[in-house]
Parts: C-alpha cells; structure tokens; sequence
C-alpha cells in the first residue's frame, strides 16, 4: 500500500525538497498572507525562547515585513514582478515551516532528561549546534526559490539568502533590545 500525502502537503515537501518552485502554489492573496502570518509566529516562537515576547513579536513582524521587502525589491529588479505572490509565498511557507521544526526540535532538545543536569546555557549552545544545519537547509530553501522565482544567478541567490537569514536571525533582534 502506498501511502500518498494530500496535493497542498506535496507541494510544500517539494519546495522543501527543492524539487519544485513557486509555481506550483497559487496566486492568491489570502494564501500569501497567511504564510507571511505563519512566517512571522514561526519567528516569533523561535525569539520567544531567547528574549522577551514584546521583543520576540518585534523580530517575527519586522522579519516578515524584511521577507515581503527583500521579495518585492528583488522581483522589481529583475522584472518578474508576476511572480511576486507566489514567490514571496513559498519564501514565507519554506522559511516558516524550516523556522518551526528548528524550534520544535529546539525545544525537545532544551527539555531532554539526559540534559537536565547542564546549566541552561550550556544546553542553548549544544541545541544551536546541533540544529545548525537546519539555518543551512533554510539558505538553501531561499536561494533555491530566488533563483527559481527571478532569474538569479546562483551566487546572487546564496548571497541574498546568506544576507536576509543573519539579519533576521541576529540583527533584528538586536534592533529591539529595548523592549
């Protein structure tokens, strides 16, 4: 018996996969805004276990508004600007989905039993090294759907991805630490 996952999961394993782009998703607003919702709580939860929830909902908001500018901005350079919502959708469904399985299994690392002996920080730098590969599965993911979605030479690509994840990661945060 073969098991065969629903069309939209399909979808979303293969832009994952990096198998198929953008142009499998719809063009639709709502299914845009959405993923950019999904894209901004996937960040949010993912801050929440470092800062405060004002700064953590800061960083997910301001990510998902630097997701849309960057999309937006690259799109009009390279006149594909038909492409946008479905482009900017699978960036914000790939990079929510990436961003939450790297803080789910954060998590189940930060509780394990075998660890609780460690001191917090001891086990955020183990976590963080363990899940590293996730932050590179997700450059992939976003350099995959530019260079699928615009046109974008492959190095381009990379060095949008590289660029957008640090400051989303590690800058954004940092412009809230007020809060």
């Amino acid at each position: 018996m073969k098991l065969t996952l629903p069309t939209p999961i399909q979808k979303a394993v293969g832009i994952l996969d990096l198998k198929v782009g953008p142009e499998v998703l719809p063009k639709s607003p709502r299914l845009l805004a959405v993923c950019i919702v999904a894209f901004a709580a996937a960040v949010f939860l993912f801050q929440a276990s470092f800062y405060s929830q004002a700064r953590a909902a800061a960083s997910g908001i301001t990510s998902a508004v630097l997701l849309a500018a960057v999309a937006m901005l690259w799109a009009r350079l390279t006149g594909y600007n038909e492409r946008l919502i479905q482009a900017l959708t699978a960036l914000a469904l790939g990079g929510a989905i990436v961003i939450f399985v790297r803080t789910a299994l954060g998590f189940i690392i930060f509780i394990s039993p075998s660890l609780a002996e460690l001191p917090d920080v001891n086990v955020r730098q183990l976590t963080a090294f363990l899940l590293f590969p996730l932050y590179v599965w997700n450059i992939f993911v976003f350099a995959f759907l530019f260079r699928r979605s615009f046109r974008a030479e492959p190095v381009l690509s990379f060095a949008i991805s590289i660029a957008l994840l640090f400051i989303m990661y590690f800058s954004v945060p940092l412009m809230f630490k007020s809060l």
